[in-house]
């Protein structure tokens, strides 16, 4: 932990310019044995995907929670493509969403969304200094 606090300004500056700063991990859908991957999301992404799921409903702001997760989820994947045309054309379905909300069974949908958020630091991400 020393080296990370002993860290220069440009060096931090460096590693948040870095493109590939944000993390990927690839997970095995046992199931289907087929692999997904998925990378970290962004504060403006989560943000503008809450914006998208959220209704006003008497006066109150309500998250519409099964199409958040779903959007995260296609929003997050590297591969496969769940709203390849291929795929949603031959299961007869709009989007990548709904794919992944008819194919996936609800434990595997859960943890893939699970694996987003921890991935994007809403886990472990950051832990203190300690002197």
């Amino acid at each position: 932990m020393g080296k990370i606090i002993e860290m220069t300004d440009d060096e931090i500056f460096s590693r948040l310019m870095d493109e590939k700063s944000m993390p990927e991990r690839t997970l095995v859908i046992k199931r289907l044995n087929i692999p997904v991957t998925i990378k970290a999301l962004n504060w403006k992404e989560l943000v503008k995907i809450d914006e998208r799921c959220t209704v006003t409903i008497d006066g109150k702001k309500v998250r519409d929670v099964e199409k958040y997760n779903a959007a995260i989820v296609v929003a997050a994947t590297v591969r496969p493509n769940w709203g390849d045309p291929k795929l949603t054309s031959a299961l007869k379905l709009s989007s990548g969403e709904e794919v992944v909300k008819r194919r996936l069974t609800a434990g595997e949908f859960s943890m893939l969304s699970d694996a987003v958020l921890d991935l994007s630091g809403f886990g472990d991400g950051i832990e203190e200094v300690k002197n």
